[in-house]
């Protein structure tokens, strides 16, 4: 009975290891040995239906090393029939309200199609007006004593704005509600908030 004991403990791991394995082997799937390769054409890699990240990278490789699936043919006739990509949105109209980064001071920044209005104060000494337009998603303002420039989205501008020599990191976030964007007084409180 003594020798049967140690072979009855190894067996008994066997089968638990082998099960164990088993079990493993069927809810993984396939190894990357058995993933067949694809071909990408380069319609597939200019990522035309947005299935990248939303920030413009590319979608993650594949674990296993296999390339994207390449993207579906169209006939002559969907293609014809396929609307034509949407034009430029319309441009943004709303007052943001932030800060610099280290709370040296306050903006506000009104936005009315291509116009743009901007306050910036500290509370004690600095109190400055910006004018311009945006561009394609870029602002550049101009004041007595400064400039502001950022990079916008429908609810958020990230800049630099410099005054009286000195320079500061800011963002603002879209204030909804705001029913004259670009009205001074509207600005110069946002801004002193």
């Amino acid at each position: 009975m003594r020798a049967r004991g140690p072979l009855l403990t190894l067996l008994a791991v066997l089968a638990v290891g082998a099960a164990v394995f088993t079990v493993n082997a069927v809810l993984v799937g396939p190894g990357p040995a058995q993933v067949p390769a694809q071909v990408v054409t380069p319609a597939a890699q200019q990522d035309p239906y947005g299935a990248s990240d939303g920030y413009g990278a590319a979608p993650a490789a594949d674990p296993y090393g296999a390339a994207p699936a390449p993207a579906p043919e169209q006939s002559p006739q969907a293609a014809q029939a396929a609307p034509a990509p949407a034009a430029q949105a319309a441009p943004v109209t709303g007052a943001f309200a932030g800060r610099s980064a280290g709370n040296e001071v306050t903006l506000a920044i009104g936005r009315d199609g291509d116009r743009v209005v901007a306050y910036v104060c500290d509370g004690k000494k600095i109190e400055s007006w910006f004018q311009g337009t945006t561009t394609d998603g870029k602002l550049q303002l101009s004041g007595t004593d400064g400039e502001l420039t950022a990079d916008t989205t429908d609810t958020a501008v990230l800049g630099t704005v410099a005054v009286g020599g000195k320079s500061w990191p800011f963002s603002a976030q879209l204030k909804k509600g705001v029913a004259a964007p670009t009205d001074r007084a509207t600005l110069s409180e946002l801004g002193s908030a």
